[in-house]
């Protein structure tokens, strides 16, 4: 368990904007969640990387961003998938992974490492999360090679939008909004393109972003040079994919009480990010 000075549960005002007690608490419960991602990440040799407005928040803030109320990091797509398969087993009480493999609603393409499934008023959960009584978690996104071939990498990029538009249609008829047939005018093409079949006694939404995920993880480190977060690529981020030498190595920087490893090329990122990124505007968050 983390140890934090009385001082730091305070309501202080950093750079003109207040933060609550109770924010402090909150923060102080998902560090605590980082450190048990820490523990099972040294003990395996998986590397991660403060990813988003965490890693905003570690070069420009030396912890977080005072407006922001979570943790978000990253994974190399091989460390993430291997921190999917030993973490389980790894956690301890209270803690827990969560993604589309393991929850038939979970709706993101990430995993997200969570304190318990509800709020606890316990005196062991409170003592454990520094007072916090509600469910924190971080994200851990995904980051996976492009293929250097060029057609390939936008057939890669055409088949998982295809995939996020069936998703769309899969909640909708879940919904009772579409008809059978339009669910099966968008699903149709997938199979065939991917040779599959879609179960019809398990969610079509699950199983649609469970092949994107698959999908977005097809080329490996030979493969490519660049990296990045597929589906972002498609949704808002086009020219989301940057050098893979960023990431080889990682750099410790401080991070409230502890510390957290930043990618060696994280000016470049944060650049990709924000832009000016130590402006103190609409920057990060």
């Amino acid at each position: 368990m983390l140890e934090f000075k009385d001082s730091f549960f305070e309501g202080e005002t950093r750079h003109g904007f207040y933060i609550e007690p109770m924010m402090k608490q909150a923060w102080a419960a998902s560090l605590e969640v980082l450190a048990e991602i820490d523990r099972i990440c040294k003990k395996y040799a998986i590397k991660y990387f403060a990813y988003w407005g965490t890693l905003l928040g570690a070069v420009r803030h030396g912890g977080l961003i005072p407006w922001d109320d979570d943790i978000d990091i990253a994974m190399l797509r091989p460390d993430y998938q291997r921190f999917m398969e030993v973490a389980p087993g790894e956690f301890r009480e209270s803690f827990e992974l969560i993604s589309l493999y393991t929850d038939k609603d979970w709706t993101d393409m990430l995993y997200r490492v969570i304190n318990g499934r509800c709020i606890d008023l316990t005196e062991e959960h409170l003592k454990q999360f520094h007072g916090c009584p509600y469910l924190v978690g971080i994200d851990v996104f995904p980051l996976d090679y492009a293929s250097r071939d060029q057609e390939e990498d936008a057939t890669q990029m055409h088949l998982v939008d295809l995939i996020l538009h069936a998703v769309e249609v899969a909640d909708q008829y879940a919904s009772n909004l579409c008809s059978p047939q339009e669910l099966v005018s968008v699903l149709s093409p997938i199979e065939e393109l991917c040779g599959i079949h879609f179960d019809i006694n398990r969610p079509f939404a699950q199983q649609l972003r469970i092949l994107g995920d698959q999908i977005s993880a097809l080329y490996q480190e030979q493969d490519g040079d660049e990296v990045g977060i597929v589906v972002k690529r498609i949704t808002n981020r086009p020219n989301f994919h940057m050098p893979k030498e960023y990431y080889e190595n990682t750099v410790d920087m401080p991070f409230e009480q502890m510390t957290i490893p930043v990618p060696v090329g994280y000016d470049e990122i944060l650049k990709l990010m924000y832009g000016d990124y130590m402006q103190m505007i609409n920057c990060g968050g």
